[in-house]
């Protein structure tokens, strides 16, 4: 092969890798089949769909459950007895039939319909946050994974394109070398940044496979269902106010809800304990007939005397639970400050990272270009031409690797501080 044909080649080449570079380097195929899903109905339908919140949102049952018993207006069932038994009358030497049936119910006192309704009201509201700390957990995993498997894609698009033209340049130092054009040391290098290549488009493929996989978990999707994310990653600068995030965390956060609820729940279940030290009434009242013609009507209370229960064990436990429960709170408070700065400086590292390879990314195309044009008018050898590119291309990768690390910092920062920074 002669110098020219040999400098057409690796240009038509380059030229290539320029125009699909330019164009987001390229698309991989894609089943014609797949579902083109967005952001916003990915969100939707994991809060629809997904099996551990739909496991979580039965215990909203149960709660209302406990609402539904607390209101019944008899804390238990009416009880109904009756005893038989024959009688021998010496006077008349006969005998008789004598029956009683007794109707007994149990009473609430000291106003314990009305505290339970409370503890059980106020134990919903704590299991409602507690539900709704999971949707917004389960929302920022679903907006993790889908940048993820975007950003994934196009650096798979970058690895397949890399791979091709390595493979490419492979073949044609194959060529140049049996002609004698091009030395052992020329063609082991193109062997091995082809390897290297091949590898690391498997391996981001794999990525690729695992991250979408992921994605279709969280919306109870098969593992085999057609599923495209649509959108890009594009970067948005922007300076969010740290005071003015961890007030409305503080204000907002359904898990600092979820624990003043509890706090509030054991206050109210003190008191009903306390109401309960004081035993329910049981009304008794009875029918019967003895000596076969006298009929007996009465009725009857029987209050049982707290002499040795208390309650004091459970109120001991509700003491502490209360204690417990304060304690959770005041670190809940330390802990949301604590996220949210955290999330926060996250975010600004990440954002002044990804700012570095802005000026970067807007001059890799002329950088290819310039690259080509060196060497093809022989002022770089072929070893340092294919170390130029690949680094360009790899500065490529990095970037969208630090573009996906700024989208994670995002939604690290609103779910820390429940604020929606970017739709």
């Amino acid at each position: 092969m002669s110098k020219k044909s040999e400098y057409r080649v690796l240009y038509s080449v380059s030229c290539i890798l320029c125009f699909l570079l330019a164009l987001g380097i390229g698309n991989p195929p894609q089943a014609d089949c797949a579902e083109r899903i967005g952001l916003r109905e990915t969100v939707q339908r994991a809060l629809e769909n997904n099996l551990e919140l739909q496991a979580f949102r039965k215990r909203l049952e149960e709660a209302k459950g406990d609402i539904t018993k607390a209101s019944l207006l008899l804390p238990s069932n009416p009880t109904v007895g009756t005893r038989m038994g024959e009688r021998h009358n010496t006077r008349t030497d006969s005998r008789n039939t004598d029956y009683t049936i007794t109707l007994s119910q149990e009473f609430r006192i000291a106003g314990q319909r009305g505290k339970g309704i409370s503890v059980a009201e106020k134990n919903l509201e704590k299991v409602t946050a507690e539900v709704e700390t999971l949707e917004w957990d389960i929302t920022a995993r679903v907006k993790k994974n889908f940048y993820e498997v975007l950003a994934l894609k196009r650096v798979l698009e970058a690895r397949q394109t890399i791979q091709e033209l390595y493979e490419r340049l492979r073949e044609a130092m194959q060529l140049k070398f049996k002609e004698g054009a091009a030395t052992i040391l020329e063609l082991n290098t193109a062997n091995i940044q082809y390897n290297r290549a091949r590898r690391e488009y498997q391996v981001t493929s794999g990525g690729y496979a695992s991250s979408l996989l992921g994605l279709k978990l969280l919306l109870a999707l098969p593992e085999d269902y057609p599923l495209e994310p649509a959108g890009e990653l594009q970067y948005a600068a922007m300076r969010p106010d740290l005071p003015g995030l961890i007030k409305g965390a503080l204000q907002t956060r359904p898990d600092l809800k979820a624990v003043e609820r509890e706090v509030e729940r054991a206050e109210l279940e003190i008191g009903l304990l306390k109401s309960q030290r004081v035993p329910n009434a049981q009304v008794d009242g009875f029918f019967g007939r003895e000596e076969g013609s006298q009929r007996l009507l009465g009725g009857g209370i029987t209050i049982p005397l707290p002499l040795i229960d208390r309650k004091q064990g459970e109120l001991q436990k509700a003491s502490a639970s209360k204690a417990a429960a304060r304690l959770n709170l005041e670190n809940k408070h330390l802990q949301i400050r604590k996220e949210v700065q955290s999330a926060y400086e996250v975010f600004l590292a990440s954002q002044k990272g990804l700012e570095a390879y802005e000026g970067i990314v807007t001059e890799m195309a002329e950088s290819l270009k310039l690259n080509e044009l060196t060497y093809t008018e022989g002022k770089v050898g072929f070893v340092e031409f294919v170390l130029l590119q690949n680094n360009l291309i790899e500065a490529k990768i990095s970037y969208l690797e630090a573009l996906l690390g700024y989208y994670r910092a995002i939604v690290d920062l609103e779910k820390a501080a429940i604020r929606k920074l970017i739709e």
